[in-house]
């Protein structure tokens, strides 16, 4: 047995985990997988005399989940509001609502 363990950035919520495991599924030589949609990453076991990295890695591109390395992270947004350029933000708390609280409220 062989393991590999192959970085998927496309796979980032559980719905995705279960569709690559799907696919994975569709080759008899892949004895085991395990999936993190927070790692980004799958684990896979398979024999070595029935298939190689190169098939399974086919498959899961083939299915819409690339393997390699996670996109880089967008740059912030330079459109920010105002306030959040000035670094301060004042809130004041309505009367009413402030009259409301407490133990309990009073309807």
């Amino acid at each position: 047995m062989e393991e590999l363990t192959l970085v998927v950035p496309g796979m980032w919520a559980d719905h995705h985990v279960l569709a690559v495991r799907d696919l994975l599924r569709e080759d008899d030589a892949v004895t085991f997988t395990a999936a993190s949609a927070r790692e980004g990453a799958v684990r896979v076991q398979y024999d070595a005399s029935r298939t190689d990295a190169q098939r399974i890695t086919a498959l899961l591109t083939e299915g819409g989940y690339a393997c390699g390395a996670p996109e880089p992270a967008a740059d912030p947004p330079t459109d920010k509001p105002a306030w959040a350029t000035a670094g301060v933000r004042v809130t004041t708390t309505n009367a009413v609502d402030l009259a409301m609280s407490g133990d309990h409220r009073k309807y």
